[in-house]
């Protein structure tokens, strides 16, 4: 893979027919060739300038004349390396981002609480917050809005020192206006101006997208989906949600209007949907369905169900919660095996309450995703639990700042 041609470096194709010249001052150039050496260190880690001459195709000279303002400005610096050198010989010390570069406030929301957090260009959490969204009769929206404003300013760093704010909203999202156009969560926020109006209340510019499509961004540049060209990002739990990595580029479609795959349909005479539909894969592959499937079967408390508890009641020796897991497993499976025949992305990354349910339920999901995909599909699949889990959609939001800061590819 490459990182792209430095852009100035002679090329043997003229112009296009029919196109006058663009020219571009040396400025411009700098400036796009930083932002291409900032987008190999997100997309693929700690590289050294011969990591980086190698992938532009560039003498390391090259390279170093691009690095040296990024560590002038306290953007990069040198870190050690991972591993030892073998031989007896030093290996070449990487370009990582100096800590605390690239502070951005971050949030989400999920189940009745705002998560905020400070995170800085490594993807690490320097400082976090939670808030009560205690309000459900919300029309306008302007209650969740002062409570995710009053939560991001917790953790705000000194004035000067922030380069903006990422906000994970859960539903659709024009981000290039930075309005949520609909949440089944927030009703209020139809064709709402988030973007805007948190920007009044914080002072600083902001950045929205769909929490999925946020997740799988976090994944992307700071977890499992890091160096994998197509994979899927799945949230599991009160809702069901999933975001799209393909060809290295989230998948937005167009507007930002797309990709909302929870709420394709799985059983033609199924349940009606908060969204409006029937038989949405939601609607049988979240916590509302297992929870209402444990009290049918009398289960203790069910309104309480998650993966965990019922993986714990199975290794009890509960024939009925095996039952249960394995159902819960196959409507799971019934979603994941559309998107491994449609796209067969690289790598399937859970996050939520089914990576609580250890490792037999992954299990069972992995079985019956296995025996809905095609066969000559079955061997490349890659499904895993991800480290980052919650923390993806914040340092995911943090992306979010950091392409539109540095002109990246997200």
């Amino acid at each position: 893979m490459s990182i792209g041609s430095v852009v100035g470096a002679e090329s043997s194709e003229g112009p296009a027919p029919l196109k006058p010249p663009r020219l571009v001052s040396p400025a411009d150039i700098g400036r796009a060739n930083r932002a291409r050496v900032i987008q190999a260190l997100c997309d693929y880690g700690p590289l050294s300038r011969a990591d980086l001459a190698r992938l532009a195709n560039v003498p390391r000279a090259t390279i170093g004349g691009i690095v040296q303002p990024l560590v002038d400005s306290d953007i990069l610096e040198e870190v050690e390396p991972a591993t030892p050198a073998t031989g007896g010989g030093k290996r070449p010390r990487p370009l990582w981002f100096r800590p605390r570069a690239g502070l951005t406030a971050t949030a989400y929301l999920d189940d009745g609480t705002c998560h905020a957090a400070l995170v800085d260009a490594r993807g690490e959490i320097l400082d976090s917050a939670e808030g009560a969204v205690t309000h459900d009769d919300d029309p306008a929206g302007e209650q969740h809005l002062a409570v995710v404003a009053a939560t991001i300013k917790s953790v705000l760093p000194a004035p000067g020192s922030l380069i903006g704010v990422g906000v994970a909203v859960p539903g659709v999202c024009d981000s290039e206006r930075g309005v949520v156009v609909g949440s089944v969560r927030v009703p209020g926020w139809a064709n709402f101006p988030l973007a805007q109006r948190l920007a009044g209340l914080l002072g600083s510019e902001v950045f929205i997208d769909n929490d999925a499509r946020c997740q799988a961004l976090g994944e992307k540049w700071f977890g499992a989906g890091r160096g994998v060209s197509t994979f899927a990002s799945i949230q599991t739990g009160e809702g069901l949600g999933v975001g799209l990595v393909v060809d290295g580029t989230i998948f937005r479609g167009e507007g930002g209007l797309t990709g909302e795959l929870g709420h394709t349909a799985v059983e033609l005479e199924g349940e009606p949907c908060p969204c409006g539909l029937h038989g949405c894969w939601e609607t049988v592959a979240n916590l509302t369905w297992l929870r209402a499937r444990a009290a049918a079967e009398g289960f203790p408390d069910p309104e309480g169900m998650t993966s965990e508890r019922l993986s714990a009641l199975v290794d009890a020796g509960n024939a009925t919660a095996a039952a249960v897991r394995d159902r819960y497993a196959a409507n799971l499976a019934a979603g994941l095996s559309t998107l491994v025949n449609l796209l067969n992305p690289q790598r399937l990354i859970l996050h939520g309450d089914v990576t609580r349910g250890g490792d037999g339920m992954l299990a069972a999901i992995r079985r019956h995703t296995e025996g809905r995909v095609l066969p000559h599909l079955r061997p490349g699949l890659d499904l895993q639990a991800s480290v980052l889990d919650e923390r993806a959609s914040l340092v995911g939001a943090a992306g979010l700042v950091l392409s539109e800061r540095f002109q990246l590819v997200a």
